[in-house]
């Protein structure tokens, strides 16, 4: 490790340090190399000094302000070709709440900050000047256990957490290069499409049709007595329908237990039509899941990258919907539990059917998983929400790439398992930025 310092003193174009720096990093005096931190470069002139201490790069004003490298934590070095690259340098992009950006939410990044020292920087998109490629945004200082805002060049990897549209995403690739994960957005139905291609998959997805006019209800009552209708663009299990096709008549069952009758589906797509947001309904065939007690049960497996690119199962959280609801998301009143803890004291499966679950659930995550990245999307972070059928069949509910929070597992009372879920994220994208780690995090076996 080493720290950054400004010179006044030297030259605009002179970095000095010790002569055991030349050494280590296999370097020559006086060399003329790019010092690089991000993705901008400076021209320099490697000096020497046995004055120079051993821990510290000393660094020309003209050259820190040009790079704009912040004076406070430790950073690392490497050489690549001409170029002596400062890092890691990371970003996190994250939506603002209430005009503000969410510590209370990146405070758990930067207590993974000794997992990765160099530069944590946060910022919103609206942050970003594209003309200048600069960001006015918040770099943590781990010596004030604070965040410093200033304007900054943009950084060597990008974690995305924020639901920014396409044209700043497609800036971001062309400026970074293939460092930013999670950056894609796929609706439900891309995703359905998208899974639907993969026959290893498709038979873990109910039948699931774009909801495009009344009669495509019919079409499909005519295969389910029960269906669900879903928001193309929904999230937290919000907006949600039930239908049931009884007496002749359309139950519509809504946010969560409230139930509306129809007599024709003229009459329920005169409702679709009057509900609150716009982004289009899918039409998705009811299964007979599990349940206890009348409670919705389904899984949510946790599959991240590590430091190493790999993927990492961090465990498994079942939620457990409010009783008679129509949803289980903890948003709604639902609860958590460890996932096989649920399979054996709920679903009273023995030990090894439960662990053969579990890994079938995996093994299907890990299918997903390639899928995306052979259809071009640099996906790192993923929960998948699985759920069984009354005969033991794995059906896929959803695939959550847009920010899948991983306080589900808090909420499980799996403190560890939320923690390396964090230090997996942060350690991926300290790899992208060039500095990668010789100590794997640790998933769930």
């Amino acid at each position: 490790m080493i720290k950054i310092r400004s010179r006044s003193s030297l030259p605009s174009d002179t970095v000095l340090v010790a002569p055991s720096f030349l050494v280590k990093h296999n370097f020559s005096r006086n060399q003329i190399l790019l010092l690089q931190f991000g993705i901008t470069t400076f021209p320099i002139q490697l000096t020497t000094s046995e004055k120079a201490p051993q821990d510290q790069m000393l660094v020309s004003d003209a050259c820190m302000n040009q790079l704009k490298i912040p004076a406070e934590g430790p950073f690392q070095v490497r050489k690549d070709g001409n170029k002596l690259i400062v890092g890691p340098y990371i970003g996190i992009l994250v939506d603002k709440i209430k005009g503000k950006l969410p510590f209370r939410n990146l405070i758990h990044y930067t207590k993974m900050y000794r997992h990765i020292n160099g530069a944590l920087l946060a910022f919103s998109p609206e942050d970003v000047n594209l003309r200048t490629k600069t960001i006015r945004g918040l770099m943590y200082s781990s010596a004030k256990k604070t965040w410093i805002p200033g304007q900054y060049r943009y950084p060597s990897s990008v974690f995305n957490k924020s639901l920014t549209s396409t044209p700043l995403i497609t800036h971001l690739r062309y400026s970074l290069g293939k460092t930013i994960f999670n950056d894609f957005r796929l609706d439900k139905w891309s995703m359905h499409k998208l899974l639907s291609r993969n026959t290893g998959v498709r038979t873990h997805l109910p039948r699931t049709i774009l909801y495009q006019r009344p009669q495509d209800i019919s079409r499909m009552l005519e295969h389910s007595k029960e269906l669900y209708m879903k928001p193309v663009q929904g999230s937290f299990g919000s907006h949600i329908l039930k239908l049931s096709k009884q007496n002749h008549k359309i139950t519509v069952t809504h946010k969560g237990s409230l139930k509306k009758q129809f007599r024709h589906v003229q009459e329920l797509g005169y409702f679709l039509q009057r509900q609150t947001h716009q982004s289009g309904y899918l039409i998705q065939e009811r299964i007979k899941l599990v349940s206890s007690k009348e409670r919705l049960i389904d899984f949510r497996l946790i599959l991240v990258k590590d430091g190493h690119g790999k993927w990492k199962r961090m465990g498994i959280i079942s939620k457990l919907g409010p009783r008679r609801s129509i949803v289980s998301n903890i948003s709604a009143g639902g609860t958590a539990m460890e996932g096989k803890r649920t399979l054996r004291r709920i679903l009273h499966k023995g030990e090894a059917e439960a662990n053969a679950i579990c890994r079938r659930m995996e093994k299907l995550a890990r299918t997903i998983a390639k899928q995306l990245a052979s259809s071009g999307y640099h996906a790192a972070n993923l929960g998948f929400d699985f759920a069984l059928d009354t005969q033991n069949k794995l059906w896929i509910i959803e695939v959550n790439h847009n920010d899948p929070n991983p306080t589900i597992a808090l909420d499980a009372g799996e403190k560890q398992m939320f923690h390396q879920t964090i230090k997996a994220n942060m350690l991926y994208a300290k790899k992208l930025a060039g500095f990668g780690t010789s100590h794997p995090s640790k998933g769930r076996p």
